[in-house]
């Protein structure tokens, strides 16, 4: 049975008690609109998948539809691959998947400030790599895979809005496997100093950084052309390079 890396109580509480999406989120969702508008083809059935994707049991219902989309859920799934097969499941044939996730280049501020105070577990959530991201998609035999990213710098005024803004994306840690006693008021405020000396600006505002990886794919149809699984090339690109 796999284990729990998620405490999905806490972040599904975590979200009905900030109901409304954060500028952040509403930001992403629009460019994930954005990217929907461009593929070409019929697209008008699309289902976003909300909080009904962290319980336990989560299928799509109402399907099949042309789109389904998933914005900032994967970071707390605990089966990411159960959750993006459901996804696909709910789609129908050359129907279209687009998620987005948190890259590894996220927070990076707070693992750094951590460890200035030689605390560098355990204090941000697992995030997820590009290449995984693609192999994943690989895995669930999508056509025309494509991952890629965007970088964006968040700045707050103060740690009590860089706090607050966090939580209301519901980006607190719920990793199951953090450290369970208290950080303490001593090793709090030393890791606060350690990221205002690293990370602050001249004007005073504190940065977080939020590698947002996008993941889309196409479910397979019949006569469309799907990624050829890694490795299997027969053809050196030496030989067709001439190098």
């Amino acid at each position: 049975m796999m284990q729990k890396m998620f405490d999905t109580r806490h972040v599904r509480g975590r979200k009905r008690q900030n109901a409304a999406a954060g500028p952040v989120e509403e930001e992403i969702a629009r460019r994930l609109r954005e990217r929907l508008g461009e593929v070409k083809g019929d697209y008008a059935k699309v289902h976003w998948v909300g909080d009904e994707g962290l319980e336990d049991g989560f299928a799509v219902v109402g399907g099949p539809y042309d789109a389904v989309v998933a914005n900032l859920l994967l970071p707390v799934v605990n089966d990411v691959p159960l959750f993006v097969l459901r996804c696909v499941e709910a789609l129908r044939p050359d129907g279209l998947l687009l998620l987005t996730t948190l890259g590894v280049e996220s927070f990076r501020e707070f693992r750094a400030a951590w460890a200035e105070v030689g605390e560098g577990q355990g204090h941000v959530i697992p995030l997820t790599d590009v290449r995984e991201a693609g192999s994943l998609l690989q895995r669930m035999k999508l056509a025309l895979p494509v991952v890629d990213r965007d970088v964006l710098t968040v700045t707050f005024p103060d740690f009590a809005a860089l706090y607050k803004g966090l939580r209301a994306h519901g980006a607190g840690n719920f990793n199951l496997q953090r450290g369970k006693g208290l950080v303490g008021k001593g090793r709090m405020k030393a890791m606060e100093e350690a990221y205002a000396r690293l990370f602050a600006r001249e004007d005073g505002r504190l940065q977080v950084t939020l590698e947002v990886v996008y993941l889309h794919g196409f479910k397979a149809a019949a006569g469309q052309p799907v990624a050829a699984r890694r490795g299997s090339g027969k053809v050196s690109l030496v030989r067709i390079l001439g190098e």
